[in-house]
């Protein structure tokens, strides 16, 4: 008795310290299974993981090699024995002809399916499943309630460790995410320059969420053309393709939706154009997120990666958030360049206002006599009216040497 209760402690003491090691997840899993088949004395031990923004279970970690399968296996919630056990958080134990179970699934290049026995076991994490671990005798096996409940125990130290790992993920993630809408709001503070202010959204996108592409592209909604504003990308080829027509475009159904648009394959998607340059540079999915202003998309955000991957409810929206502030960033450039704009013509007309008057009182000409000449002049010589103003201004200016008054502008005349 003795010496059982000790090679079980010594057994509990080697769970506790693969758990808590500081290796990576695959790598503990893979000792877990390792340890799982040897206190069972079984041939081979399968974990898989559940894929909640998929509803399957995905194999994981196994004894066995299974490099090609680890991550590809897959199967529904309530698919095959393992899909059953998922669903309903129950063990099943079958002592022999285990493939004979009519909820039995068979997968051909998984030679475990021809074993005999087979004990499925749920991995739960405070009441949550987060996966299941199969255990397969190549003969007919019959299990014992302590192999069970030695599984079991296995299975809920799998579980927490799940858990812990995904959540110390997300937490570092938001915080990620944090750090970038902190750097956003610095750039807009900061920065002066469109273009900077965007890139600089592009990149710091890309690199919170892993994205070999990102772009910003903006609508011309009267050419109905779409243009890149900034892009972080490793194709050069990607910006030789701008700009794009609207009609039947990406762009086209998110300015519809005024909302995400989610594509799991861009290689088989019509609305999307350049599936050639997506297989060359390696990319397979797309989210693209509207940035409105006053109800209005203006342009969108696009997010690139190389697998198909589901964004998490945070990351859409932090992604919409990021978006509003790029948005906010082109209204308000746009805004200035539209006062600069009033102002310079605000500026040329008091300038032309005034070389009128110069020609007026020199040259004895009327007010639409004194436009006309300045004009002329501009067309002959192919300068802006405002450059003549400011050149009939200048000279008049030098050869007044007798210190006579300026000659009164009119600020309300009009420029015919």
């Amino acid at each position: 008795m003795s010496e059982t209760t000790g090679s079980q402690v010594a057994l509990l003491h080697r769970i506790s310290n693969i758990v808590s090691s500081d290796q990576d997840l695959e790598a503990i899993l893979n000792e877990l299974v390792g340890l799982t088949m040897k206190v069972t004395h079984s041939d081979a031990c399968l974990v898989y993981l559940i894929d909640h923004s998929s509803n399957e279970i995905v194999l994981s970690a196994s004894q066995l090699p299974h490099d090609a399968e680890i991550g590809n296996v897959r199967m529904k919630m309530g698919e095959g024995i393992t899909g059953w056990v998922a669903v309903h958080n129950s063990v099943v134990a079958l002592s022999r002809d285990a493939s004979k179970d009519a909820r039995f699934k068979t997968f051909q290049n998984l030679p475990e399916d021809t074993f005999q026995s087979f004990l499925s076991v749920p991995l739960v994490n405070q009441g949550e499943l987060v996966g299941v671990i199969n255990v397969h005798h190549r003969e007919a096996h019959q299990h014992t309630s302590d192999e069970v409940a030695l599984v079991t125990f296995i299975g809920e130290q799998m579980g927490g460790l799940i858990g812990r790992r995904k959540l110390a993920e997300q937490s570092q993630s938001a915080v990620k995410r944090l750090e970038t809408l902190a750097a956003v709001a610095e750039a807009l503070s900061t920065e002066s320059y469109l273009e900077r202010i965007l890139q600089a959204i592009s990149e710091m996108l890309a690199e919170t969420l892993d994205s070999p592409v990102c772009s910003i592209l903006l609508m011309d909604h009267e050419k109905q053309e779409v243009a890149v504003g900034a892009v972080r990308c490793s194709a050069p080829e990607y910006l030789h393709k701008m700009p794009i027509s609207m009609e039947e475009s990406l762009v086209e159904h998110v300015v519809k939706e005024a909302q995400p648009v989610y594509i799991p394959n861009i290689h088989t998607e019509k609305k999307y154009k350049y599936p050639e340059l997506a297989r060359k540079t390696g990319l397979t999915s797309v989210l693209a997120s509207p940035m409105l202003s006053q109800g209005k998309v203006i342009g969108t955000v696009n997010i690139y990666t190389k697998t198909s991957r589901t964004f998490t409810e945070d990351e859409l929206g932090f992604i919409k958030v990021v978006a509003g502030q790029a948005a906010i960033a082109i209204s308000n450039a746009r805004l200035m360049n539209e006062t600069l704009e009033m102002k310079r013509t605000l500026e040329a007309r008091k300038l032309i206002e005034r070389a009128k008057g110069i020609l007026q009182y020199k040259h004895h000409l009327t007010e639409e006599e004194a436009y006309l000449r300045l004009r002329n002049e501009s067309r002959r010589l192919r300068r802006p009216m405002r450059d003549l103003a400011e050149a009939v201004i200048l000279a008049d200016d030098l050869n007044r040497k007798d210190g006579s008054p300026k000659i009164p502008i009119r600020e309300d005349s009009e420029i015919l």
